[in-house]
């Protein structure tokens, strides 16, 4: 059961609380408003004073973009596939973790229980 004398006087609250901040928000947070057309003025005139895009020359065929010392990168489309190739070994020096990842201990025959308990 609703009670509506109490939900009106709760709103009745609500729309006083309202009116009094949106009085005393002049004051409080005006400031706020310079502040903003200040930035938006700001932001302006720095769009206008910036330096334009740059821009690249264009790919050529049969030449390639990006070159580290002997090797040259195939032209393909981000010009980097495959360069990484056969150096698995020198990124993770301290070994592969899926061969680290097995258990040392087994639980189950530790308390010696069997395989269907533990499933």
């Amino acid at each position: 059961m609703a009670n509506f004398v109490a939900r009106d006087d709760i709103w009745k609250i609500h729309i006083n609380r309202e009116s009094t901040a949106s009085k005393s928000w002049k004051t409080k947070w005006g400031f706020l408003t310079s502040e903003y057309q200040e930035m938006f003025d700001n932001s302006k005139t720095m769009r206008e004073n910036a330096k334009p895009k740059t821009v690249f020359p264009p790919i050529e065929d049969g030449k390639p973009l990006v070159q580290s010392g002997s090797k040259i990168v195939p032209k393909t489309a981000a010009q980097c596939i495959g360069w990484k190739v056969g150096t698995e070994q020198r990124l993770n020096p301290f070994g592969n973790a899926a061969n680290e990842a097995k258990p040392r201990q087994n639980l189950g025959a530790k308390l010696g229980w069997p395989k269907e308990a533990l499933l």
